[in-house]
């Protein structure tokens, strides 16, 4: 009887250190250990669709949410008073959607950047779980997507009409006597337009210049044997004047336009190409990003001296992979 005694006096024992441990635990991990639904309903990230912005700086706004919501574990969503914002037109997003407002106290965080990584952001871990965040103005920067960057790459899905879109395109673009199998692809974005207004010139906006366009694709032509480049631009009168292969061997070389496209089936075309040469604009950056392969950009961004020079940083705003000319 005695050793039975001493082993039920041992079981209950360890029954209750099991306990003690469980409970130290729960103390020890508070509140960072707890559900979405267990925390206060304000404990959420969000940005307001900006309609005049275009589909380049809302994908901006959509990785700095996503980086600010895993950086403090609160609950990311959009705040549009539709269910439709221009990320839906290009992209199958699953996130949540605030139409009514917000039933919560709110803290705005406003970046003071522009093409740069706010390190100010960071500082979002000590917002009381009672308050909202709201992040009110786009920063683009690589460092956003670095930390989550399998994520997104999962999450900007293009909706199938795009996909579909982008690759009848190309099958229906193949250069004659050229092996689909075996070309290499390079999509060119150039972004002109609004950017060469007077308005935009004095911000420091600038509009990458024919030779940089030549000196780009010369760097494609001497790495592969076949290269085709598909330009999309707001300016395609320009890029037919000034982008050609007048000075590339002609059977290694073609230029193919995508004309007369939306905003969304061009950026589908685009990340569908191998490589990447882009101009300015965050249209251009993200379709780099999206396509992921080898990516030269224009250097000459922002002007120097000016006020949107002043809230860039170069080594923030492009990753240090892609090759400046």
């Amino acid at each position: 009887m005695s050793g039975k005694l001493r082993r039920l006096q041992i079981t209950f024992l360890l029954i209750i250190i099991w306990s003690l441990a469980v409970l130290l635990i729960k103390l020890t991990v508070g509140k960072n250990s707890t559900s979405y639904e267990e925390r206060s309903p304000c404990f959420t990230v969000y940005f307001e669709r900006h309609t005049k912005t275009g589909l380049g700086n809302h994908l901006c706004y959509y990785a700095a949410l996503k980086y600010a919501a895993w950086l403090t574990g609160r609950q990311p969503f959009i705040l549009s008073p539709s269910d439709v914002t221009k990320l839906d037109k290009a992209f199958d997003l699953d996130i949540a959607r605030v139409s009514n407002g917000i039933q919560c106290a709110v803290r705005e965080f406003s970046h003071a950047v522009v093409y740069a990584y706010n390190v100010d952001m960071k500082l979002l871990v000590n917002v009381d779980a009672n308050v909202s965040i709201w992040l009110s103005r786009s920063s683009c920067s690589w460092r956003y997507t670095k930390p989550i960057e399998q994520q997104l790459r999962r999450e900007l899905r293009f909706r199938r009409q795009l996909t579909e879109f982008a690759e009848t395109f190309l099958s229906a673009n193949v250069p004659r006597g050229w092996n689909a199998s075996t070309l290499v692809r390079v999509g060119v974005h150039v972004r002109r337009g609004d950017f060469l207004s007077a308005w935009a010139v004095r911000r420091g906006f600038t509009v990458a210049s024919k030779e940089y366009l030549e000196r780009a694709m010369a760097y494609f032509v001497r790495r592969f044997t076949q290269v085709q480049f598909i330009v999309a631009s707001n300016d395609l009168r320009w890029c037919r004047k000034n982008i050609n292969a007048s000075s590339f061997d002609q059977t290694s070389v073609n230029i193919t336009f995508s004309v007369r496209h939306s905003t969304e089936q061009d950026l589908a075309l685009l990340a569908r190409c191998d490589h990447m040469i882009m101009t300015t604009g965050t249209f251009g950056w993200w379709a780099a990003w999206l396509a992921n392969g080898t990516t030269i950009y224009y250097r000459n961004f922002p002007r120097p001296g000016t006020h949107l020079w002043l809230r860039s940083r170069t080594a923030d705003y492009f990753p240090p992979t892609w090759i400046g000319m």
